[in-house]
C-alpha cells in the first residue's frame, strides 16, 4: 500500500543525494585550500561537539564525518523544501547564491553559539566554500533532478 508519507520520502531522495554531493565537494575544497586531510576537517567538526579532545585521536573523525554529512543533507533538504515551495529549483544560480549565504550564516551562528568563534571574519571566508563548493553542486543537482521528474 502506497501512502502519501512514502511518496514524500521518495521525493527527499534527490535532496539527500544532493546533500552528500555538496558535502563531498566542499570537503575536497576545504582539504585543498587548507592543505590538510579530510580527517583533520572532520576532527574539527567533532571538536564542536566533544571539545578539543577530538584532536587527540583520528577516531573522532568518524563522528565529525557523520555530523558533517547529516548537516549537509539537512541543509539540502531544507533548500529543496523551501526553494522548491517557491517553484524555483530550476533557478539554481540564484538558489545557490541565496541559500549559500543562508547556510554560511546559519553555520557561523551555530559556531558562535557553540564555540564563541567570532562571526564576521569566518562568515566572509566561508561564503566561497558554502556558495560555490556546497550550494552550486546541491542546487544544480536538484535543478537537474526536477527536470527529469
Amino acid at each position: 500500500m502506497t501512502t502519501q508519507a512514502s511518496s514524500k520520502r521518495l521525493d527527499l531522495m534527490p535532496a539527500v543525494v544532493a546533500g552528500i554531493l555538496g558535502g563531498v565537494v566542499v570537503d575536497a575544497f576545504l582539504s585543498l585550500a587548507m592543505h590538510t586531510s579530510p580527517v583533520s576537517i572532520w576532527q574539527y567538526v567533532a571538536s564542536t561537539i566533544v571539545g578539543k579532545g577530538a584532536f587527540a585521536s583520528p577516531a573522532y573523525a568518524v563522528l565529525g564525518f557523520l555530523v558533517h554529512f547529516i548537516v549537509s543533507i539537512v541543509w539540502a533538504i531544507a533548500y529543496a523544501a523551501i526553494w522548491g515551495s517557491f517553484g524555483q529549483l530550476k533557478n539554481w544560480i540564484l538558489g545557490a547564491l541565496v541559500w549559500g549565504v543562508v547556510v554560511d550564516a546559519g553555520m557561523q551562528l551555530l559556531l558562535l553559539l557553540k564555540t564563541g568563534a567570532p562571526f564576521g571574519p569566518a562568515f566572509v571566508g566561508g561564503l566561497l566554500a558554502h556558495i560555490v563548493f556546497y550550494m552550486v553542486p546541491v542546487a544544480l543537482y536538484l535543478a537537474r533532478s526536477e527536470r527529469r521528474a
